[in-house]
């Protein structure tokens, strides 16, 4: 457990951030959230789905009213106790170490997860384990090919301001290419990568409202020029 205590603490929230995640990111992730629930009808069985990172259980919540019985595992403490006051069975581990029940959920989805991970091959063989046959393993992460990008001052701005990266804390970066290997690996090879995500979904944040004002003008002009943002990856275990 000392692992699992070290992360926790990198990763641990003071409860006025869910204020600032409700201002900055809300509105794009129930957008993405919205858009990705439609999709997952056809991997319903059992009915159960379990979401790796929940945070305050808004994701839980869609998938609620979509008719899902939704679990969640999240290790920082605020947004633990927030998901598990919507009514919620959320768990405070990590994935690997939880006596859950072999290929019992349907559907494991990760949004803003995969890429925090310090042994992603690790998790995702444990999320094949717990997935019945033809159940999905469902990742959002940011695009990796945005990195490639050198077109000039705006290209450079896009990679360093805008891309949704920050390299203190994203352990990998991916491509869909990397991702759908790693993926394949671990035994889920019916791949899908879904780049179609609309301006609604991009986030804009910032400590201030200049510096979100810069950011809203460089995510405009890549979103125009259709660089790569984030892609949504669905892997079905066969």
């Amino acid at each position: 457990m000392k692992g699992f205590s070290t992360i926790q603490g990198l990763y641990e929230t003071p409860p006025e951030h869910h204020a600032e995640y409700r201002e900055q990111y809300l509105s794009s992730r129930l957008a993405s959230y919205e858009r990705a629930i439609v999709n997952f009808d056809r991997f319903r069985k059992k009915g159960l789905l379990l979401e790796v990172g929940c945070s305050y259980g808004y994701f839980l919540e869609t998938a609620r009213r979509a008719g899902w019985n939704a679990e969640g595992i999240e290790i920082s403490n605020c947004p633990c106790q927030v998901s598990r006051s919507k009514g919620f069975k959320v768990y405070q581990n990590d994935l690997c170490d939880l006596p859950l029940t072999a290929e019992s959920f349907d559907v494991i989805a990760m949004w803003d997860v995969i890429e925090h991970l310090t042994d992603v091959e690790k998790i995702v063989k444990c999320c094949a384990t717990l997935l019945r046959p033809g159940g999905a393993l469902i990742a959002r992460t940011p695009d990796a090919r945005a990195l490639l990008f050198t077109d000039g001052f705006m290209g450079a701005a896009y990679r360093h301001l805008a891309y949704p990266a920050n390299t203190a804390e994203h352990v990998f970066h991916f491509t869909p290419e990397t991702l759908s290997a790693l993926m394949a690996k671990a035994g889920l090879r019916e791949v899908e990568v879904d780049t179609r995500g609309g301006w609604e979904e991009c986030v804009v944040s910032g400590r201030n409202s200049l510096v979100r004002a810069g950011r809203h003008l460089i995510l405009r002009y890549a979103y125009a020029k259709g660089w790569p943002y984030e892609f949504v990856i669905t892997a079905v275990k066969r």
